[in-house]
């Protein structure tokens, strides 16, 4: 298998990616991999396995093959209606799950997706009460099946961020409002692995080059509705546009805006709070 991955991937890449299908198909662990090696796959399990190499080779992700992945130590289901969940991600939900540890805090999970944050959120503090939207009903379709799938209470809604006028939650105040939106300039399109651009949702990942800000504005004024006194703003971003979003923030009136880095060094969350009196 590595070796027909190779024409598409790099020989290290192509190996992680057979080992991960094979582990998960056949449901062993990795270690077993040298030991079973050699065992001999029924007729129709092996059939499914030529037509998902197949798929492989062609560029679809490993997760859409497998219909699944995991994500901050939970099994998620994804399709091409969703985004594939990111480490980056897993450590954005761990920013807000360490900050809110052992308290009950409202949050809203803007353009949930596959809903990773929001279901990850609702297992990790138990006593909070998490809604999340998103512009995809296809979208929100997976998502509700995963929040049953790891047994978690998260209310769903289809909205528009954009949208300020009709708040899905209008009697809710929030001391959260986190968001991984789209924020890739289109112009990057072109530089990014075919495995992305060809079966990723174009929607969750891509903003204009002539606007790259605009979802950030859009979640900068929601959040001036919604969120309770003192409540904070979590986003995941680009790194090329924190001194923009500082100053878009400020100029929407939030403090305490600070820019934080991933695990690689690289600016990749900011978050922001409403003063007690706004």
């Amino acid at each position: 298998m590595t070796a027909t991955l190779q024409p598409l991937y790099d020989p290290r890449e192509a190996a992680a990616i057979a080992s991960w299908y094979v582990c998960a198909k056949l449901g062993m662990e990795r270690y077993e991999l040298a030991l079973r090696g050699n065992e001999t796959l029924d007729e129709s399990l092996m059939q499914e396995v030529r037509r998902d190499v197949e798929r492989l080779a062609e560029g679809c992700p490993v997760q859409y093959v497998l219909g699944e992945t995991e994500f901050y130590g939970l099994s998620f289901t994804v399709s091409p209606a969703v985004l594939i969940p990111r480490p980056e991600t897993e450590e954005l939900v761990q920013m807000v799950v360490q900050r809110y540890a052992g308290s009950a805090p409202r949050i809203w999970d803007v353009g949930t997706g596959s809903g990773c944050i929001a279901v990850s959120l609702a297992k990790s503090l138990k006593e909070a009460k998490v809604f999340a939207t998103d512009i995809s009903s296809e979208a929100l379709t997976v998502a509700r099946g995963n929040a049953e799938r790891n047994g978690v209470g998260v209310t769903f809604v289809c909205h528009d961020m954009f949208d300020i006028e009709n708040l899905p939650f209008a009697e809710e105040k929030f001391d959260v409002l986190v968001s991984n939106p789209p924020y890739i300039p289109a112009s990057d399109r072109a530089a990014m692995h075919r495995n992305v651009v060809d079966y990723e949702p174009a929607q969750a990942l891509f903003v204009p080059d002539e606007d790259k800000l605009w979802c950030y504005k859009a979640l900068a004024s929601l959040a001036r509705l919604v969120l309770a006194p003192g409540g904070t703003l979590w986003v995941e971003t680009y790194h090329d546009y924190h001194e923009e979003m500082i100053d878009l923030f400020a100029r929407h009136g939030f403090s305490e805006i600070r820019s934080l880095q991933d695990l690689n060094g690289r600016p990749r969350f900011l978050t922001a709070s409403l003063t007690i009196d706004h």
